[in-house]
């Protein structure tokens, strides 16, 4: 992934700022993108979107930032590619869960609104899955339409583009008449605050995700 002489840009043996951590992270996305775009299995690629990987990875960095220490120059990037890895192995996961259970298949039309927004609260809380009954999809669809309403205009139309609409990142970037790379940045500081004014989203879901705990 990222090259092993890069600089962490913390103190020695210290840690990150969220703003650190915001400069980092954006420095290494395209470089991120291609690492996730080349590892995913040749038979989950129309399954997969990299792009989603990348704001699980990126979420998932500000939740576990804390751990993080800069104890040789190239720390924040092995502490990054183990986020990474973890995450992929995790979307590889569920495609094949779903392809087994009769899920989503290749080719289909991924949009539909219960799912996508049942599926927007489980990416903003790293403990949940998939709600297991009718009323606890009914019941996050109600909490993140309302958590949404809440977020300032620009994090809201972002976040309802791509994850309700489905539509790519660059499709988003057209929209908004952003680049790319401020998609990126939009997402996923209004993913951590649909994330804060959602509280716990995971009392919606039936049961922690096996990975709990893990980046």
């Amino acid at each position: 992934m990222p090259d092993a002489t890069d600089q962490s840009g913390a103190t020695p043996g210290g840690g990150l700022t969220p703003e650190e951590l915001q400069v980092l992270l954006m420095e290494r996305v395209e470089r991120v993108h291609s690492y996730v775009s080349r590892r995913i299995p040749a038979r989950c690629r129309g399954a997969i979107d990299p792009d989603d990987v990348l704001q699980e990875v990126w979420i998932s960095a500000f939740h576990v930032v804390s751990s993080f220490r800069a104890t040789a120059p190239d720390a924040f990037d092995r502490w990054l590619t183990t986020i990474v890895r973890s995450k992929l192995v995790n979307a590889v996961r569920r495609v094949r869960r779903a392809k087994r259970g009769g899920g989503i298949q290749e080719g289909q039309d991924p949009i539909d609104r219960t799912s996508s927004f049942a599926g927007l609260a489980g990416l903003v809380d790293v403990r949940a899955r998939t709600p297991s009954s009718e009323q606890a999809m009914q019941d996050a669809v109600r909490a993140v339409e309302s958590a949404l309403g809440g977020l300032p205009e620009e994090y809201e139309k972002v976040i309802r583009l791509r994850f309700l609409e489905g539509r790519s990142q660059d499709e988003v970037a057209e929209a908004m008449h952003k680049s790319p790379q401020a998609i990126h940045s939009l997402l996923y500081r209004g993913l951590l605050k649909l994330r804060q004014r959602l509280g716990q989203p995971g009392q919606y879901f039936s049961d922690a995700d096996s990975s709990a705990g893990q980046p």
